[in-house]
């Protein structure tokens, strides 16, 4: 028997992005659809995802499971980390929970942190971050997280990371996607690199509050749209450097915008 499957991840509120592989993935001829996580921040369009994937989980037969940006938003709801407030670091994560409804907390709170999917040849383990743990005859282990898109095989077991719909670290502006077929004979694993309009993304950014705060968030995430690097974790290991250099500081959004420079410029 044939099986045929959509992977996505890490949207990251970048509705264009996945509007744009869903023009692609709805005229492909598959059986479900694998949602690794991090549907929201960063992108303010994190309550139109969660909408969108609602939709196409009716549409189509879908395995979905919550990232770390859901569990964040979900700490955050139940008031787990007092110190996540505007005009700090965490400020994106408030922000993404105060355009989400209640509907989109309560729905992110029914998803799983990892789903089994049984085949007769084997299973399928989808969980958000690259996995190591021992799954009892697993065959494929799916993941995101890293925003970079690859396979691999180990002791046995194909490892597969879609890469990222809303904000792909491969170095090359666009959106990603993987698609897997399986049969008793053989695997086909393809690795999908789409070009759309960033600039809609990029100018919502510009027009959104967390990129006109103080520790300007948004400047991150628009360089990282315009050229597949990763700058919001050039940011964050430029800051952590500063603050080592000086006994771990409390938090400063002066060391912070230091370190976004630092991280922007030396590019």
């Amino acid at each position: 028997m044939l099986y045929e499957f959509i992977i996505l991840s890490d949207i990251h509120g970048n509705i264009y992005a996945l509007k744009e592989c869903f023009k692609y993935i709805e005229k492909m001829n598959f059986d479900a659809i694998i949602w690794c996580g991090d549907y929201i921040t960063d992108i303010p369009k994190g309550h139109e995802v969660l909408e969108a994937i609602r939709f196409y989980s009716k549409k189509y037969k879908s395995y979905i499971i919550k990232g770390n940006r859901e569990e964040y938003v979900l700490q955050y709801a139940n008031n787990e980390h007092k110190n996540w407030k505007i005009n700090t670091r965490y400020e994106n994560i408030v922000y993404t929970y105060k355009a989400l409804t209640k509907e989109d907390i309560k729905w992110i709170e029914s998803l799983p942190k990892n789903i089994e999917i049984e085949l007769e040849y084997g299973k399928i383990y989808v969980t958000h971050k690259l996995p190591y743990e021992q799954i009892d005859k697993c065959k494929y282990k799916i993941f995101g997280h890293s925003h970079k898109q690859y396979n691999f095989t180990k002791d046995g077991v194909k490892y597969i990371n879609p890469g990222s719909i809303g904000l792909n670290t491969d170095g090359i502006a666009g959106t990603q996607f993987s698609t897997l077929e399986i049969t008793d004979k053989y695997e086909k694993i393809e690795e999908y690199n789409i070009q759309y309009n960033i600039q809609k993304p990029i100018n919502l950014i510009k027009k959104y509050e967390i990129n006109n705060k103080g520790y300007r968030w948004g400047e991150l995430i628009i360089k990282t749209i315009e050229t597949g690097i990763d700058y919001p974790q050039k940011c964050i290991i430029e800051y952590n450097k500063i603050k080592n250099e000086h006994n771990n500081l409390d938090e400063s959004i002066e060391i912070w915008n230091k370190a976004l420079d630092n991280a922007i410029n030396k590019l």
